[in-house]
């Protein structure tokens, strides 16, 4: 990446977008350099490194905004990007709420290797293929890819906030599926982001434990007449959870339409005291951590619920200005729900009928926090134990009610690299074949 000033490249689009007659101005600009390996059909297929280049520059006028992407940072290019961009914001509706980061001390961050290890991908990828085939022989893999993003990122603002990060990461992803004669298992997957290569990639997320799954899933059947049971959630499953308890009740939209039914509960108790949910892109606890929030604002780790109390919305500094309530410092990202101290198969043991729950296949929730859709590649438990893997079935409940109600959290977690996720055990769901 010798040659490339970000930093200098960002503050000329600030300055374009003020010398043609922006009050405000603001740009941020990325550029990752990617090393990746394919699997297809368990075959290595594939090497190959990419590089991506994004500008964005947005143009404030008289409370006015207009924003506008581009892939090329000639002089050329970047003129005529906030001549767009400036036009945009001359033709849009004025917002008050519409506003640029206050100044800030200039940062500069590094993380993480700053060049791949070729071989060691290699012999990593080698060595995961050769254990799945003598493990899981059963077990297909559809589609596997390392790769190593090294990635520069860039904010400038005419209020004089100027950062920069480099942070090098790590990524396996892993899908399958599993046959028995003519029976198969459907797909799952898993994956997740390291700074290194030491462990193997099979105890990347939560890949074994789901192709271990995999390959006893050929044969499923129904759980019967439906019923209102227990449901265990999976870390792969709680941090799609996670996403829906943001969209419904603490993200901008949320906010700024009214339709969170949290929008009054600020530091009140809205879920059970077993839940507590941190976002800490700074900690160290996350590898896949960041410097600064997209906004422009110096990334601070927080509690956004503690112990069911809830502690932060998830919000930009324009839904803070348009809603009157705190930004969250932390941009939200960078999630962990902390862990209990019921170790999983003592979870397991305390259900009398239930379902353990691999992935879900749904929609976005209702904006009262109500969801439905199927459990894939899920067991039924009863009686405290693990009876069978079971086929399409259907789970339907109420995010705040299920979570509310949680009656355990396991001591194990995931690490994802980007998140760090336990098991939860809750009940009320209706549950149907």
């Amino acid at each position: 990446m010798n040659g490339f000033d970000g930093n200098r490249l960002a503050a000329t689009a600030v300055e374009k977008l003020l010398a043609i007659g922006a009050d405000k101005a603001q740009a941020s600009l990325s550029r990752t350099e990617k090393s990746e390996l394919n699997v297809d059909g368990g075959r290595m297929s594939l090497y190959r490194t990419t590089v991506n280049i994004s500008i964005a520059m947005t143009a404030f006028t008289g409370g006015r905004k207009g924003s506008v992407s581009i892939n090329r940072y000639d002089k050329a290019s970047i003129d005529s990007a906030a001549e767009e961009a400036f036009a945009l914001a001359k033709a849009a509706e004025p917002d008050a709420a519409n506003d640029i980061s206050p100044k800030q001390v200039h940062g500069s961050w590094t993380r993480g290797p700053q060049k791949p290890d070729s071989d060691a991908m290699y012999e990593s990828l080698a060595e995961f293929l050769d254990y799945s085939a003598s493990k899981y022989p059963k077990t297909k893999l559809e589609q596997c890819i390392l790769d190593f993003g090294c990635g520069e990122s860039y904010y400038a603002n005419s209020n004089d906030v100027q950062f920069n990060e480099t942070a090098g990461l790590y990524s396996f992803f892993a899908m399958f599926t599993s046959k028995d004669g003519e029976a198969s298992s459907s797909f799952n997957y898993s994956g997740a982001a390291h700074q290194s290569l030491k462990k193997a990639l099979k105890d990347w997320g939560t890949i074994d434990e789901l192709m271990r799954q995999s390959a006893e899933q050929t044969r499923v059947s129904s759980v019967g007449s439906s019923f209102e049971g227990d449901l265990i959630l999976s870390p792969d499953c709680l941090g799609d959870f996670s996403s829906f308890l943001d969209s419904v009740y603490l993200s901008d939209y949320a906010l700024i339409s009214g339709n969170s039914p949290w929008k009054d509960k600020l530091g009140k108790q809205v879920l059970s005291p077993l839940f507590s949910m941190r976002s800490e892109p700074q900690s160290g606890r996350i590898e896949a951590g960041y410097a600064y929030t997209g906004d422009g604002f110096l990334a601070k780790d927080c509690s956004l619920i503690d112990q069911g109390r809830l502690e932060y919305f998830n919000l930009g500094l324009y839904a803070s200005n348009k809603t009157g309530k705190e930004r969250c410092p932390s941009g939200g990202g960078a999630r962990i729900i902390e862990p209990g101290n019921i170790p999983l198969a003592d979870m397991i043991a305390e259900v009398k009928k239930g379902v353990l729950m691999s992935r879900f296949s749904g929609g976005n929730p209702s904006d009262n926090g109500d969801f439905s859709g199927v459990a894939k590649n899920s067991y039924l438990i009863e009686n405290g134990k693990i009876i069978r893997p079971i086929g399409e079935t259907m789970v339907a409940g109420n995010l705040a009610a299920f979570f509310s109600g949680l009656r355990a959290v396991s001591k194990e977690s995931i690490d994802y690299g980007s998140a760090i996720l336990p098991w939860v055990l809750g009940g009320g769901i209706h549950i149907s074949g």
